[in-house]
């Protein structure tokens, strides 16, 4: 984990709570604490971080830090809180409590690892984040079905994903890596440049190099120095090869680039 006190001002920094991270002063409630343990880590899952976070001593609507009283060594019916979280949570996934003083105030950080290959359950039930609200995962089966996809597969990218086109060609692909002075071969350059998912289908990314890739690509030109101003020309570049397309962009940007006369 970075510097304690990195963390926290990042999460500070941010417009509003997110799901992978909590903010509380001296709320504290040591069963419903172990539900945020599921909900966050699970969040953390679903958003590809490493972990999440539940912060005491800030303000959850100001983001001001406040400072907190919280004992996380305390005792709950004669169990350490910490032994207690532990043994209700599965599978173990090693939490941490820690503590430091900002500006002059005192701060508790729980740092929650992700999820890995199964749900993070609290006292046998899974958790999940919608927003800022905590809610029980077997509430939204079509969330908690996206969480356990995630956990098995990892999070869907253009490597990942079926095309949605599977009648590809590549010939502007092979004309340019030649250009570049690079050979493709026919018979491994799919496996090579990663175009197919885990069942041999062509992936995004295949679909985006080959001959038509079926995505328009657009340059808009405007009069003023945003899009409110009035549109002077739309030039359309796409449905062919993504680097081929990106080229000819590069190129039509050199053709209309004005230089301004210094004052």
């Amino acid at each position: 984990m970075e510097d304690l006190e990195t963390t926290v001002r990042s999460l500070i920094s941010r417009d509003s709570e997110e799901e992978w991270f909590e903010f509380k002063e001296n709320w504290f409630e040591p069963h419903e604490i172990g539900e945020y343990i599921s909900a966050i880590s699970n969040a953390a899952a679903m958003k590809g971080l490493q972990e999440g976070y539940f912060v005491w001593g800030v303000n959850n609507d100001t983001h001001e830090i406040t400072g907190t009283t919280v004992n996380y060594q305390k005792d709950i019916k004669h169990e350490p809180l910490q032994h207690y979280l532990a043994r209700m949570v599965t599978p173990d996934i090693g939490f941490t409590f820690h503590e430091g003083v900002f500006d002059g105030k005192r701060m508790v950080l729980l740092v929650i690892p992700a999820a890995v290959k199964v749900p993070t359950a609290f006292d046998g039930v899974r958790y999940i984040r919608i927003g800022s609200s905590k809610e029980n995962a077997i509430k939204y089966p079509e969330r908690e079905a996206q969480l356990f996809d995630v956990l098995k597969h990892g999070l869907p990218t253009i490597e990942t994903i079926e095309a949605e086109y599977q009648e590809l060609s590549f010939k502007k692909l092979f004309t340019c890596y030649a250009g570049r002075g690079i050979a493709l071969r026919q018979e491994t350059f799919r496996k090579n440049l990663g175009l197919l998912t885990k069942d041999g289908k062509y992936n995004i990314q295949a679909q985006l190099l080959s001959d038509d890739c079926h995505m328009p690509i657009r340059v808009s030109i405007f009069r003023g120095k945003n899009k409110a101003s009035p549109l002077f020309s739309v030039k359309e570049f796409g449905n062919t090869n993504i680097l081929l397309a990106l080229d000819k962009i590069l190129e039509y940007g050199d053709v209309i680039n004005l230089t301004c006369p210094l004052p």
